[in-house]
């Protein structure tokens, strides 16, 4: 009896904590997406993940709400599509939606490798990670995701606290309780104490995290035919053709539209040549199939 009171409790909270939301968000429509609206009123789970985060607090739940909206309209994140992103982003693969773990739930792969900051493309990238999360979270609604940290080859350039603090506003304020856990792989030892602020960072409890060196410990969390062939496993899926990805236009196309000059893209994103190759080289046995 008490848990069923409980139940009915919170989901007491969430219808309370939606009919306000909406309201506040009637009355600042500058504010406000009218395609996330409609979202909330049709998927309890984008008002319930926001109270679970917040321990069924409805002040706190509905702060958090507000602001998690407003930011998804101020960023454009219903203006852009997949393919948006330049195509030196999807084929350099430096983030990629690829497969399910062994709960059917999907699983994002960032290859810290291939990252590099660049300032001047600093807000470009966030928009292309924040696509793929927007992609996922959506097709895995209240099941979540798992995200994949391929640590191969990584080296202290690699490691960057100003996305890490982007990946973790993304996660804990905008797609809370999207992520389900953590898989790190691969991660050199002398890299393995800046983990603990990474943690931190990312806002999650150890118990979400796991370390694992081979596809033999991978497998415990994902099936090994979803698994990549280049990290041991049995898919030779072209990890850089995934769903909303065709098509995305050179970065010299998109030149004028995102304010850059012929200099600032022969600069910048030849920087991306080398880590397309790389990624090449990762699919051969896929192209020789």
């Amino acid at each position: 009896m008490e848990a069923k009171s409980i139940k009915t409790d919170f989901k007491l909270i969430v219808e309370n904590v939606r009919n306000q939301f909406l309201l506040i968000a009637s009355n600042e429509p500058d504010h406000f997406d009218q395609r996330d609206m409609e979202m909330v009123k049709s998927n309890d789970w984008w008002t319930e993940r926001f109270v679970k985060v917040n321990n069924g607090n409805e002040r706190d739940s509905l702060n958090q709400m507000l602001n998690a909206f407003r930011w998804r309209k101020s960023f454009g994140v219903n203006d852009r599509a997949l393919n948006d992103a330049p195509h030196e982003f999807i084929k350099g693969a430096a983030m990629f939606p690829h497969g399910f773990d062994h709960k059917s739930r999907p699983v994002v792969y960032l290859r810290a490798k291939m990252y590099q900051k660049i300032q001047r493309l600093n807000t470009i990238f966030q928009q292309f990670a924040t696509g793929i999360i927007e992609h996922v979270d959506r097709l895995a609604g209240r099941k979540g995701f798992v995200v994949v940290f391929d640590s191969t080859g990584m080296g202290w350039r690699n490691f960057d606290i100003d996305f890490l603090q982007f990946i973790h506003q993304l996660f804990q304020h905008y797609y809370p309780c999207g992520v389900r856990s953590y898989i790190v792989y691969n991660l050199p030892k002398m890299l393995r104490p800046i983990w603990k602020l990474s943690k931190l960072l990312v806002g999650s409890s150890i118990r979400v995290f796991h370390f694992c060196n081979s596809a033999e410990e991978l497998s415990q969390f994902i099936p090994n035919d979803n698994i990549l062939y280049y990290m041991g496993g049995e898919s030779y899926d072209d990890f850089t053709e995934y769903e909303g990805s065709q098509g995305a236009p050179m970065a010299r196309q998109l030149a004028p539209k995102l304010g850059y000059s012929k200099e600032e893209v022969d600069k910048f994103f030849a920087m991306f040549e080398e880590q397309i190759r790389d990624t090449e080289k990762l699919l051969e046995p896929t192209k020789k199939r």
